[in-house]
């Protein structure tokens, strides 16, 4: 009796504290948290191998049904939140929670890899549209340190492209995820606007002489979101221009003020009229994608200019997607 004890205790202390054991835990805890999506490497990354795995993965929370909702989930270490979540795309609910907008100032850094996503360094998105539902799986991952570095970035974005690669085969989602991620680099710092290569490229600029800086993100095919910044030095004037697709188009359209957006495919706020919007179709991305354009001040007012950028803008980025049906505001 006494030696079936020790045989036990000795079995049980390898168990707690082995290398091997601990894997086994941490692979048995990965089996139910965050709807079992976590993928093992990825994961253990950020946390290592603690005797307790609850330290590493201390909460998830899940709610909804098998075709929308969401699975919340801490990794502790560097304290990444990882949701993942399948989004109609005829979706009325509040998408700001599963997609969460960019840091201020920030430019969304592009995957790579073939996925569609993109990196602020705190915020790391990627969508999976279904091919065999109308449905896409979306996982974003942030981190609560707003300290990030391009090290970090690159293997929260491995751990959220493998996430989704997980979720989407737990759903029954099929799709055609990327390879591994490489975590572009973004567009250089501002510039002027005969030097514009990515999403501000294009732009009527003869239209507005004031605008001399100008911040863009790389002309991606991919991206489920793009924007270009256009700004005066020596006044207030400048604009926003935005390119949203997928559930972005759909969170978009929910969170504006502007109650036409989800009524009209196209057109312009009644009381900012410098303000603009534009729709397109475009394969593998669901809901229609927006477009629109923003003034950042309340002293810009070239109305005729913003219709014009619009749709210079929506057209090339119409273009490099393969959209159709693109809808652009009518002239005064």
């Amino acid at each position: 009796m006494l030696a079936v004890v020790l045989a036990l205790l000795g079995g049980y202390g390898w168990y707690r504290l082995s290398d091997t054991g601990k894997r086994w835990r941490y692979e048995d805890k990965l089996e139910s948290y965050c709807g079992g999506v976590l993928p093992y490497e990825e994961t253990v990354a950020f946390t290592g191998l603690p005797s307790d795995p609850d330290t590493g993965l201390p909460h998830d929370f899940e709610q909804g049904s098998p075709t929308q909702g969401y699975e919340f989930c801490w990794i502790k270490s560097l304290d990444v939140v990882v949701t993942t979540a399948r989004i109609p795309d005829t979706s009325a609910i509040d998408l700001k929670f599963y997609l969460p907008r960019l840091r201020a100032d920030a430019l969304p850094t592009l995957m790579g890899g073939g996925w569609r996503g993109f990196t602020d360094g705190v915020n790391t998105s990627v969508v999976l549209p279904c091919t065999n539902r109308d449905h896409t799986v979306a996982v974003t991952a942030q981190l609560t340190s707003e300290e990030p570095n391009k090290s970090v970035s690159r293997k929260v974005a491995e751990l959220t492209t493998a996430t989704a690669a997980n979720a989407a085969d737990h759903w029954g989602c099929k799709n055609r995820p990327g390879t591994r991620a490489r975590v572009v680099d973004p567009a250089s710092d501002s510039t002027t606007p005969q030097q514009a290569n990515g999403t501000c490229a294009g732009l009527p600029w003869s239209r507005n002489k004031r605008i001399d800086t100008i911040t863009e993100t790389p002309a991606d095919r991919l991206a489920p979101y793009a924007m270009c910044s256009l700004d005066g030095e020596d006044t207030d004037d400048g604009y926003r221009l935005e390119a949203s697709f997928g559930p972005y188009a759909l969170r978009e359209r929910g969170e504006s003020l502007h109650t036409e957006l989800t009524a009209k495919p196209a057109g312009g706020g009644a009381e900012v009229k410098e303000f603009f919007w534009a729709s397109a179709d475009c394969p593998g991305d669901g809901p229609r994608a927006l477009f629109q354009i923003t003034p950042q001040s309340a002293t810009s007012d070239n109305p005729s200019f913003a219709r014009a950028a619009l749709a210079a803008f929506a057209k090339r980025a119409a273009e490099r997607r393969d959209c159709t049906g693109l809808q652009l505001p009518s002239a005064p």
